[in-house]
């Protein structure tokens, strides 16, 4: 079985396009986050399987090492103001309150580096796309993706109507209505079996000003989504 790890940061779609992924028949979805696939999870998998996927949400430097030679990497990045503005509101009612260090703004412009780096320098088996691509000309740029991996899929896994998805193992039921923010398991499997599309949406964009200057002080940011540049907030 050919493995498979989606990588990037937090709330950058990691978990959802996993699942639009595991929808794909050839493809067996290990639920939860893993850091790597053991033989164990190849042992338990369905037979008839082709692929095998786990997704963490950091690019750790790790992951384009020697000791991942042998998985496709999926690399997904998402434009900065959403994704802080999406961890302030998770993060709010934390004890303490706050975006743990390492989901920070620096930690996501090292981020932004591989991306960049991978961008001028392409490697077999890393693959890159930025979630806003995603939803373009009926999912066009995710199509091109899956079949420059090689995956044999129907356009039924993009409609999420017909699967239920689930992101952690000790989850077994979708919530029938959103939940709150602070309830991260339950609210993550409500969001991946919502419809598939961009939730970049300009009213959902929360953040301080010292974040916003933070973002817009940084090249590599501002390389990787050059209209930012433009950005008055």
């Amino acid at each position: 079985m050919q493995k498979i790890i989606v990588i990037g940061f937090p709330h950058t779609g990691t978990t959802i396009l996993k699942s639009i992924i595991g929808h794909i028949d050839e493809v067996e979805e290990i639920i939860h986050e893993e850091k790597e696939i053991r033989q164990e999870d190849i042992d338990n998998a369905s037979s008839n399987k082709k692929f095998i996927m786990c997704k963490w949400p950091f690019a750790r430097d790790h992951y384009f090492d020697q000791a991942y030679q042998d998985y496709i990497k999926i690399f997904i990045i998402r434009n900065p103001l959403w994704i802080f503005s999406s961890l302030n509101k998770r993060c709010a009612k934390d004890d303490p309150p706050g975006i743990p260090p390492n989901h920070g703004i620096d930690t996501y412009i090292e981020v932004c580096k591989k991306f960049l780096y991978y961008q001028k320098n392409p490697t077999k088996n890393v693959h890159l796309i930025k979630y806003e691509d995603m939803f373009d000309d009926n999912y066009q740029v995710l199509k091109n993706l899956f079949n420059t991996i090689g995956f044999n899929y129907h356009n039924d896994i993009f409609n999420n109507s017909k699967y239920t998805n689930f992101s952690h193992r000790n989850i077994t039921q979708v919530p029938n209505n959103i939940v709150d923010h602070t309830d991260h398991e339950n609210f993550r499997t409500w969001q991946i079996n919502q419809k598939f599309v961009n939730n970049n949406i300009p009213e959902k964009i929360d953040l301080l000003p010292e974040q916003i200057t933070q973002i817009l002080s940084s090249d590599d940011i501002l390389n990787l989504y050059p209209e930012l540049a433009c950005v008055r907030m």
